[in-house]
């Protein structure tokens, strides 16, 4: 079957020569020497490719592209942009409107023939395709209407993902940043509530669903309800403990007596970059609404994931600062912040904190005889051990080699001692196992508090290292608290 091609140019002599140059290699051509003209003998002719010039009056070659592209019956059928154009910028916006190829008009007949068979095997049309072109013929003064359409649409959705692109101007200011973002949400989403979470890499951090409620003064109930609907639709993605939420804007009037059974409509969209939840948005509302078919829907979720990403790599570089690379425990430098920091604290509000230092007994035999990489399996699991033993306010850290240390707030030496031997049981029954290799690794560990006799937060942690020497001194695998 003959191959057919539709050839747009408004040059006559250029016209004549490409026209006569296609025939003698055997395809059939009909000819268009507008943007227009061709558009509506496209739905006549039914050609297998178009190739067009791009410089022509009224519609150009770029749009003609971006109108054959557009449409869902033909968008398939392949574009050939012919230019005297020759910068980078030109074929960047002929690629972007849709064409398959972008070539000189420089270019011989021989090599143009040989474009024009290569992209017709890479992209053959069926005859149902060209059926279906047939039977959605257009009107030639539609052209113009058309791309006026599409220029319009392409307008808006820049102007709608600049919105959300100036939101990165707040990335450093967590609460601004998420009143900016439900300013905007508002400006186009139908919804009574709607809820934003940023996920953090400290999985200690706390986990709070900022909620706009459009200046409603609603129950506790309906949102505590919609906490629990939005973090229970999380859970499929990552496990979420110690949840909350905190509505942001002001609130107006007398409550309303609206109940979680009042919404009728809404949508959870967790937010999942490189497998790791990095947040999430939600929308609520008292009518029947289908929020997937929001127009700009897509695009919506495009630009929230890029504000996602950004916050949480900004998130995770300063985590990151404060954290030990083996263990994800807080690093020494933050150990000495912490303790001096909680030491200032007790002065100024009394209250109790306990201290205590961990050492794995052993660890240069450990390291000897299995080799370094067993040793930091070792660090790392007994640090994991470390977190499942200790509640959330609890502040751990790596202090230096094999020593781990925990600071308790509000806790006395009785209080402390529970996880403190509860951490010491899971290291002795723990079976490490490492490449096959296994072995029994126990721990000594040193207990003090903030005594009053203290007058340094350096005097603290003396107490406890005293406290650690006697537990190694008194054969290991056993906790000693200080008795001054």
């Amino acid at each position: 079957m003959t191959v057919k091609i539709l050839l747009v140019e408004d040059s006559d002599s250029q016209l004549k020569f490409l026209k006569d140059g296609l025939l003698q290699h055997g395809f059939e051509i009909e000819t268009a020497s507008n943007g227009a003209e061709a558009f509506k003998k496209l739905f006549e002719f039914i050609p297998d490719l178009v190739l067009s010039d791009i410089m022509m009056p009224a519609i150009d070659g770029y749009q003609l592209c971006r109108l054959i592209k557009n449409r869902e019956e033909t968008k398939k059928i392949p574009v050939i942009l012919l230019t005297i154009l020759d910068k980078k910028i030109d074929s960047f916006w002929g690629k972007k409107a849709g064409a398959q190829l972008f070539l000189s008009k420089s270019i011989d007949m021989e090599e143009l023939v040989k474009n024009i068979n290569a992209t017709l095997r890479r992209y053959p049309l069926t005859e149902e395709y060209k059926a279906n072109i047939a039977a959605n013929a257009t009107h030639e003064n539609s052209a113009q209407s058309q791309l006026n359409t599409i220029l319009n649409d392409l307008l808006l959705k820049s102007v709608f993902a600049n919105e959300f692109r100036n939101l990165s101007d707040f990335l450093n200011y967590e609460r601004i940043l998420v009143e900016k973002m439900f300013s905007l949400l508002s400006s186009f989403v139908e919804y009574s509530v709607a809820g934003i979470y940023f996920a953090s890499p400290d999985d200690f951090s706390e986990n709070i669903l900022y909620i706009d409620t459009l200046g409603r003064n609603l129950s506790k109930n309906l949102l505590s309800d919609i906490q629990y609907d939005f973090f229970r639709k999380l859970e499929d993605i990552k496990p979420i403990r110690d949840t909350k939420f905190e509505v942001v804007r002001i609130l107006m009037g007398k409550e309303m007596s609206y109940t979680f059974s009042d919404m009728k409509s809404k949508i959870i969209i967790p937010l999942v970059f490189d497998k790791k939840l990095i947040g999430g948005i939600c929308f609520y509302t008292r009518s029947d609404a289908d929020y997937a078919s929001f127009r700009y829907f897509d695009i919506m979720i495009s630009e929230l994931l890029a504000i996602f990403k950004m916050k949480y790599q900004y998130t995770e570089k300063e985590f990151m600062s404060v954290l030990d690379g083996l263990t994800g425990l807080y690093n020494r430098r933050q150990f000495e912040l912490g303790l001096e920091q909680e030491h200032n604290r007790t002065k100024r509000h009394p209250a109790d904190f306990s201290l205590a230092i961990l050492d794995i007994d052993f660890f240069k035999k450990v390291n000897d005889t299995y080799g370094h990489q067993y040793g930091d399996y070792v660090l790392k699991t007994v640090a994991d051990l470390m977190k499942a033993s200790f509640r959330k306010t609890d502040l751990l850290y790596r202090y230096g080699g094999e020593e781990l240390i925990m600071i308790m707030p509000e806790t006395n030496i009785e209080g402390a001692l529970i996880p403190v031997q509860r951490l010491r049981r899971s290291i002795e029954e723990f079976d490490f196992d490492y490449n096959g290799i296994k072995a029994k690794v126990t721990a000594s560990i040193g207990l003090t508090m903030n005594y009053q006799d203290f007058k340094t937060s350096a005097e603290i942690l003396k107490s406890a290292d005293e406290a650690l020497y006697k537990a190694k001194e008194s054969g290991r695998n056993r906790v000693i608290v200080y008795e001054g």
